[in-house]
């Protein structure tokens, strides 16, 4: 073989080998997280099923009864990262007048 041979089969073998490499780390094609998931927080009718309202109790009484023990922030958001694990349910503070309110794991308002 002479060497524009060589060096033509390295460029396109290491083309090939990048494209490869680039196409298993960063898949195309797959849709996210967000459109493939859907709201099961809430029903289709916008109610809450039975579980879920006696979930939303318990996080919020929890959550509530933690901080008025004068809990640490770190072991508050430790709470909240358990909740979300079991419940997929977090505590979070309304930005305009600090009330606290039960939201889901993408942050959407539940209670």
């Amino acid at each position: 073989m002479n060497t524009n041979v060589k060096k033509t089969i390295l460029i396109f073998g290491g083309g090939f080998l990048l494209f490869w490499a680039f196409k298993k780390i960063f898949p195309i094609g797959i849709k996210s997280d967000k459109s493939s998931k859907k709201d099961t927080s809430v029903g289709a009718s916008g109610e809450q099923s039975g579980e879920q309202k006696e979930n939303i109790n318990l996080v919020m009484k929890a959550y509530l009864e933690a901080k008025k023990a004068g809990e640490s922030k770190q072991f508050l958001s430790d709470m909240n990262r358990e909740f979300i694990k079991e419940y997929g349910l977090k505590v979070m503070s309304d930005k305009g007048n600090g009330k606290l309110f039960v939201a889901d794991a993408s942050g959407n308002k539940v209670s």
